[in-house]
This record gives C-alpha cells, structure tokens and sequence, in this order.
C-alpha cells in the first residue's frame, strides 16, 4: 500500500554537498525540492547562501522574502507544510534539504509560536540584571522546569523566558505545552550526511573561495546600496557582515576570507553536534561511500516504505 504523505528529509552540516546529492535525488523520483536552510530564505542573497539553480527541479522556500524581514521556524514550518502539501497533490516526492536544526524540528517535531519580543519587557530585565538581580533566581521561581535547563550565566536565556512570561502570564514551560504540529499527518523519512571532520573542513575552505571568488563581495556591495546593514536579519548569515567589514577597509582580504572560513567551520561543528543528538536519522558517511552510493541508498530506503 502506498503511503502518500512520505517527505524524504536531507540534513547535514553546512558544505557537505546535501544540495547536489538531494536534487539527483529528486531527479530519480519525481521529486520537488523544499530548502530548509535560514539563510537561503532570503532573496538578493544567491551566492553567499549558496541558493539552489537547476532548471530541472522545482525548488521551494528560497529566495522569498526580503533581508529585513524576520522567518522564524514557526513562520517556517506552516509554509513548509503548504509546499507539502501542493508537491503531494501535483504528483511529486517533496524532498526538504538543509541544515538549519529548528526548522527540521519545528516541522517533524512541533513548535509553539512564541510571543514577538517586547523591547520594554527586555530593556527592564536587562536593566534590573545589570542593578544586581538574580534574574535566575526568579525564573526558578517563575518557571522551574524551564530554569533546569537553562545555565545561570545565560542572561539572553534566561531573559527571554521571563520575557515569555511577563509577555504572555504563562511560563515557557506551559507554551510548550500547546505546541502546535503543523505536519501531524505527514511521515518523515531522514538522513543525516556526514564526513570525515578533516575533508569537511577543506571542502568548507575550498567553497570559501570559490564564493568570494564568484562575486559575493560584489553581491553585498550591493545589498548596502539597497540600504540593508548589520542589522537586516538577512544579514546576519555568515560571511555577509565580514564583508562589509572589509569593503569599509577594517579588514584584509586574506582576513576575511580566513574569517568566514573558521566562523563556517564553527558552525558546521554546531549543526554535526545538534543533528548527532537527533533521533530518527539515517546516518551516511560520504568519507565512505561516493555520493551515487549516498543517493542509491536514500531513494532504495524510499521504495522500501512505499
């Protein structure tokens, strides 16, 4: 019996090649491509988010909305959800690529929608944290269960969950409790790829340059004269903030390119440690197997299910 809401999951570090591997994937079945990457989100962005180009496939969530604005995973998820659904009735295999950790959860697992941050709130807890108060002290009183996993010396954490608090007369704790699944009735099939830390890194190394090299500096320059800064959230991708750094004359270019590369690399050793402590993945060594192994072995996994 064919089970139709199947969606075949792609995760992986930044760099590893997930992009290549999914759309060969999707080409083999039929398949239309949903980017589950917080940077690729954003348009007038292609080089430094490295956004997918293939005429063959049709590629969902990239590009969509502006560098100012904000896509949180909750936001993230419902518009997932859509694409899922409009893949399925068209016919195809949705398969979702990327490595932004919350966005796969917020769509496998659920979410709540926390409340938008409110500066007031904020700017009084920081002011009352900087007179001296154990702002922890309190959250432990306010919301136990969130204070238990959260370290004492994490003042953003610690916070925002009172931010949630005072916003919203609930703890953090209680909000969760009213996650909402937006995909409950979809079935996930996910992989993990992952290689060698060494490879990796010189593959990380290696695109660095390519990227620079290909016009992202230009590419910034020109996002600046659109009037987008350090503070467009669109911005804050890596790499984006070294160049305007660099095209203001603070830094060289060989620092900034050593710059991205270790703040990369940092980052794919984040998304390594988050997605190794998932449940549920498939894991694929691509230090192992050639990447048309990877790919036989996601679409064979696929025809299993069917």
């Amino acid at each position: 019996m064919t089970i139709l809401n199947l969606a075949i999951i792609i995760a992986g570090p930044t760099a590893i090649g997930k992009t290549a591997v999914g759309i060969e994937v999707s080409k083999r079945l039929g398949g239309e491509i949903i980017s589950a990457d917080a940077r690729q989100v954003y348009e007038e962005m292609p080089i430094g988010t490295c956004a997918p180009i293939d005429p063959e496939i049709k590629h969902h969530l990239v590009g969509y909305i502006s560098p100012n604005k904000t896509c949180t995973a909750f936001n993230w998820a419902k518009l997932a959800v859509e694409r899922l659904n409009q893949i399925q009735k068209g016919g195809g295999v949705p398969v979702i690529i990327g490595g932004t950790g919350l966005y796969i959860k917020a769509l496998t697992e659920g979410i709540f929608e926390a409340p938008k941050p409110d500066v007031s709130i904020r700017l009084d807890l920081e002011a009352r944290l900087n007179n001296g108060e154990n702002l922890f002290s309190l959250l432990t009183k306010l919301d136990s269960e969130s204070a238990s996993k959260i370290h004492p010396n994490n003042h953003r954490r610690v916070i925002r969950a009172l931010e949630v608090y005072y916003s919203t007369g609930k703890s953090l704790s209680d909000n969760f409790e009213q996650t909402y699944s937006p995909a409950s009735n979809w079935r996930f099939l996910k992989f993990f790829l992952n290689m060698n830390r060494e490879q990796l890194y010189h593959q990380i190394n290696k695109r660095v340059g390519m990227l620079l090299d290909g016009g992202w500096i230009d590419e910034t320059r020109e996002l600046m004269q659109s009037g987008f800064d350090e503070k467009s959230p669109g911005m804050s991708a890596i790499g984006y903030r070294e160049i305007m750094s660099h095209l203001r004359g603070d830094i060289s270019y060989d620092e900034l390119k050593a710059d991205i590369a270790k703040k990369t690399r940092n980052y794919a050793k984040r998304q390594i440690t988050w997605f190794s402590n998932r449940a549920g993945f498939l894991k694929i060594d691509l230090s192992r197997i050639a990447d048309v192994d990877c790919i036989d072995r996601i679409t064979e996994e696929y025809h299993k299910i069917l």
